[in-house]
């Protein structure tokens, strides 16, 4: 399975073989420039949720 971590594109194996499945995920990073996750899982990752806010507090510059 190949999964775009940014929107809903994804490839399933019975949709083609691994080939024709990594040129559509090269494709579709070339066309959007989101990020791809080759995986084993028949699943969709996730990430945690407040990662956002968690990465934007420790960018901030300290007012101390």
């Amino acid at each position: 399975m190949k999964y775009c971590l940014d929107c809903d594109w994804h490839t399933a194996a019975a949709d083609s073989d691994q080939r024709d499945r990594s040129r559509a995920a090269i494709d579709h990073y070339v066309e959007t420039g989101h990020t791809i996750d080759s995986s084993e899982s028949l699943v969709r990752p996730t990430t945690p949720d407040g990662l956002g806010t968690v990465l934007a507090r420790d960018l901030t510059p300290s007012s101390d």
